[in-house]
């Protein structure tokens, strides 16, 4: 889609609070309808070249719902988002994703359940959660530990740090996976935004896992969504006199799988004995036969004469089944 026709379509969205079936209509109509409101609504009109001008002086991309880009599973979603703004690597979203959810009072009890459950089930999917105090900060924080890409869908703005705490987070987060918003790029947070942007965590994603929460949490709401989308729940049990605990109980009492182990929810996506079930490209089993011991990049690629930029991509590919790692002297092995 043409630069021009995405920023009238975000136009509409934003001015008018059309969704996605009322900008359908719209599109019915021609392109002439944008110069039509151009010329009528000086609000839209400003709107579109504030953006232009924005997202030709960055690296922030857009796309819309009509956008091959935009991400399956959200588009199937009973209100997808007309538009995304998206800062880091757009590809991560094309990858199978898994939501990691819950508290902000998270306790020693979740930053270890998070911790263990996540350095797991990023092997398989790309996490993602919602930047937020608690067990947020500690989904992405541990994706990124493990040397794994994550996303993070924020309840304002992708121009916008919230909680400012996490700006050396948010910074890791762009460089290594992305950072997602339906807002307008400089929007702040507001009350109501948070509660929005739940259902886009629950939409990109496979499975929602709620590690730690009240039972007055956000997570409960991203938990609701996923339920309205079709998707499976995961809950951790936790200590019934602890309030933290409530949330999460109470999901389970209430249906959501019970998750003990991280290898409850791999193996219920079929990853037991992975490395023997999953598919690999030719070049892709090269690469893998050829890690016999850790290795650089550099010499992956002149011991198989491929060149750096494949060997790259195809690590990449790798370690997101599951099958290699990078480790802390920037070589990659095969996983365990």
């Amino acid at each position: 889609m043409e630069l021009g026709t995405s920023l009238g379509i975000v136009a509409l969205s934003k001015v008018f609070k059309n969704g996605v079936t009322e900008i359908e209509e719209y599109l019915d109509y021609g392109p002439t309808i944008f110069e039509n409101f151009a010329n009528t609504s000086r609000e839209f009109s400003e709107l579109i070249n504030k953006l232009s001008a924005y997202l030709s002086e960055t690296d922030t991309k857009l796309i819309t719902y009509w956008d091959e880009e935009y991400p399956q599973l959200l588009k199937n979603i009973p209100d997808p988002p007309v538009c995304l703004f998206v800062k880091g690597k757009l590809e991560y979203l094309a990858y199978n994703l898994f939501a990691v959810v819950g508290t902000r009072k998270i306790t020693s009890y979740g930053k270890q359940v998070t911790e263990r459950f996540v350095s797991e089930i990023s092997k398989h999917f790309v996490i993602v959660s919602g930047m937020a105090y608690g067990v947020d900060t500690i989904a992405h924080s541990s994706a990124l530990r493990s040397n794994r890409p994550t996303i993070a869908v924020l309840g304002c703005g992708v121009d916008v740090v919230y909680p400012k705490s996490n700006k050396i987070l948010y910074e890791q987060i762009i460089d290594n996976g992305c950072v997602v918003s339906e807002y307008l790029p400089w929007e702040p947070p507001k009350k109501f935004t948070f509660v929005e942007r739940n259902r886009i965590i629950s939409g990109l994603s496979t499975g929602v896992l709620v590690t730690e929460a009240g039972i007055e949490s956000g997570a409960l709401i991203t938990a609701r969504y996923a339920v309205e989308q079709g998707r499976d729940v995961f809950a951790v049990p936790g200590d019934i006199f602890r309030t933290t605990s409530q949330g999460a109980n109470y999901l389970i009492k209430n249906g959501a799988f019970v998750a003990t182990e991280p290898s409850d929810i791999l193996e219920y996506y079929g990853f037991k004995d992975h490395r023997k079930m999953v598919e690999l490209t030719d070049d892709e089993a090269q690469i893998f036969g050829a890690l016999d011991s850790e290795s650089t990049i550099e010499e992956i690629s002149e011991k198989l004469n491929i060149p750096i930029s494949q060997v790259m991509l195809i690590l990449t590919t790798l370690e997101l089944k599951g099958l290699v790692f990078r480790t802390e002297r920037n070589t990659y092995a095969r996983a365990m």
